[in-house]
């Protein structure tokens, strides 16, 4: 019995660390973003001197395998790949903050290929297969937005700067993901920065985000009734934005559907998001 538990101990002890389960409840990565994100500020001083829950959290991620990723459900490879995602930016932003202008694109080994953060958003998160790894492979025969993209995804990766959508304020896991990204865009057009309507001058003041994904936007059809007399190009972007609007502001746009609706682009803000 004794030598029976012994062997078992030492199995243990050798066991390498990517045959560990991984934490689909981001626990390093929650505790993270609860130290050093704030209501979408994130402090780059503070947590570059602490980095120690980062380093282990791209550890974890690392050690995920390709066969790993393929036994896990949609939801989970795109929680898997939004976290992924927004911790990259970070990492790559604290290897060279304060001097941001210093960062540069960069490769990290996850899931059995070499992949950079544009990698992850505009390849595996859009669904597209440009790279010549196959990214598809990765993710499996499902994609995380595929024909149709969801939008929505948009508003969770964040690039760290003001431009972007703010860090969420904790990890994406499989199990509430709809709820996430729902509460996620919701939080985003509350902002000012990124939507501000005026029914009277016929106007949807946005951030510069949504120039940066105006091709995406572009394709949203939603209500075909809606904005017809307005520009094809910003159709997409009125469509989607009014579905998070007040009912009175709704009602405002909705009486004065006979003329056609403009959008102001506000000018894209490359300044971080956050300090010390």
């Amino acid at each position: 019995m004794r030598k029976a538990i012994f062997t078992l101990l030492i199995a243990i002890m050798i066991t390498p660390a990517t045959a560990m389960a991984f934490d689909h409840s981001y626990k390093l990565w929650n505790k993270d973003l609860k130290q050093f994100n704030q209501g979408g500020y994130i402090h780059y001083g503070a947590w570059q001197r602490n980095q120690t829950r980062l380093k282990q959290f791209l550890a974890a991620m690392q050690s995920v395998t390709h066969r790993e990723l393929q036994t896990w459900t949609a939801a989970q490879r795109q929680a898997f790949w939004i976290n992924a995602h927004n911790a990259l930016v970070v990492i790559r932003l604290l290897e060279v903050y304060p001097a941001i202008h210093r960062a540069h694109d960069r490769e990290w080994a996850i899931a059995g290929q070499k992949l950079g953060i544009e990698d992850i958003r505009d390849k595996i998160l859009s669904g597209t297969e440009s790279k010549v790894l196959i990214i598809s492979n990765v993710l499996g025969r499902d994609t995380s937005m595929g024909p149709g993209k969801n939008l929505r995804i948009l508003f969770a990766i964040c690039e760290g700067t003001k431009n972007s959508p703010p860090l969420a304020a904790i990890a994406y896991t499989a199990k509430h993901l709809s709820k996430q990204l729902e509460q996620q865009v919701q939080h985003t057009l509350s902002m000012p920065s990124f939507l501000r309507v005026e029914p009277k001058l016929k106007t949807f003041h946005v951030g510069g985000f949504f120039r940066t994904y105006q091709r995406d936007f572009k394709k949203y059809q939603g209500d075909a009734l809606l904005f017809e007399r307005t520009t094809a190009s910003d159709q997409g972007v009125l469509r989607f934005t009014f579905n998070y609007l007040d009912k009175a502001t709704q009602d405002a746009i909705l009486a004065k559907q006979r003329w056609p609706w403009r959008v102001d682009y506000h000018a894209a803000q490359r300044s971080l998001n956050g300090g010390d």
